[in-house]
């Protein structure tokens, strides 16, 4: 029996009542060989013990990873499609998500890949732009990177990345602090439930449709 050893697994998270997307989990391990598969198949483990209907998920057959015609990444296990899945890198790490209905996009914006000169006004309305510099308490770096990740995260979940709609086309409202984060709504052609969290270097969001 060859034992599979998980590279610099993090701590696997369930996030709650988000949206139509509910139960989320995530989790994040160092990107390097096979990490996709790797983090998935710890993450359907996860799915299958929060969400009855996935219960098993594993004997279904072996775990296949594929792209749509958009980029999107899709999961099968045998013949079968798996949980909405979505992944996102960044600093070394690979985040990934699993929702046990609909779909999942989820996306980390680091604050050094958003410094100025970022055309802010290119991605951000000044209305939002206004509401996330006051969260970050005005660190200009830290509110694009808030937006930016919820914004990406949620055209994923759209399955559409930025192919099709343009950042300007989405609106992101705050709503309430939760899970030691924010739930947000990003307004495109349909509403789309976000949550973002704060990390070391910048910021985590999930976003369900």
């Amino acid at each position: 029996m060859v034992e599979v050893v998980f590279p610099s697994l993090l701590e696997i998270y369930l996030l709650p009542r988000l949206g139509l997307g509910e139960p989320v989990v995530y989790a994040a391990v160092e990107v390097g060989d096979r990490a996709r598969e790797l983090v998935v198949t710890l993450l359907l483990e996860a799915l299958a013990g929060m969400a009855p209907e996935w219960t098993g998920v594993r004997e279904w057959g072996p775990l296949t990873l594929d792209t749509g015609p958009l980029g999107q990444p899709l999961l099968r296990l045998g013949d079968k499609p798996g949980p909405g899945l979505s992944f996102s890198e960044a600093g070394g790490l690979l985040w990934a998500a699993l929702t046990g209905k609909g779909q999942v996009g989820i996306d980390a914006a680091r604050e050094e890949d958003l410094a100025s000169p970022y055309p802010y006004s290119r991605a951000f309305r000044p209305e939002e732009w206004d509401w996330a510099w006051r969260h970050c308490q005005g660190r200009t770096a830290s509110a694009a990177a808030l937006l930016w990740a919820t914004k990406e995260a949620a055209v994923k979940a759209l399955g559409v990345g930025f192919h099709t709609i343009a950042p300007l086309d989405l609106e992101v409202t705050p709503l309430a602090p939760a899970w030691e984060g924010l739930n947000l709504m990003v307004q495109a052609h349909v509403a789309v439930s976000a949550w973002i969290r704060p990390l070391h270097d910048g910021w985590l969001s999930l976003a369900v449709v």
